[in-house]
């Protein structure tokens, strides 16, 4: 009876997997479908198109939006490789994440000092965390991964 609940929990996580998998390319094809439509309405204006109006704010933004569904993407298929979650895509996920949202803050110049400061202690936290993992995972050969004397 457990291996005929654990063979159903096996399929269902590998029919839910598979999904995730066509969602989240769905979902990127998408996001550059916006990317092209943006750049598509842009091009005719072009000659009068400032960095500050609002259709090149947009594309900036979608771009940036791209390289967020691109790092989720990749993360998700690193779990689908391993069965588990790498901690450092995970965080490289988010420094995009915290890049992409300091970018367009302040490409809108609508960031204050504060919150820009605040977003910057984020990334340097995750980018120390980012070292932290690098130093300390098991494929670089780190101290949690030595055996031995």
């Amino acid at each position: 009876m457990r291996h005929l609940i654990q063979r159903i929990y096996a399929i269902t996580i590998e029919w839910i997997v598979n999904g995730l998998i066509l969602t989240m390319l769905v979902a990127l094809l998408f996001a550059f479908a916006d990317v092209v439509s943006t750049l598509v309405h842009l091009i005719p204006a072009l000659p009068n198109v400032h960095l500050e109006d609002v259709q090149f704010r947009d594309l900036v933004v979608s771009v940036l939006n791209v390289f967020v569904v691109i790092e989720l993407f990749s993360t998700f298929l690193g779990y689908v490789k391993t069965r588990h979650v790498r901690l450092s895509t995970l965080i490289d996920a988010t420094a995009v994440f915290i890049i992409r949202d300091m970018l367009i803050q302040l490409y809108r110049k609508s960031v204050s000092n504060q919150e820009l400061l605040v977003l910057a202690a984020l990334l340097l936290i995750v980018v120390i965390a980012r070292s932290i993992t690098g130093r300390f995972s098991p494929d670089t050969g780190g101290e949690n991964s030595r055996s031995g004397p």
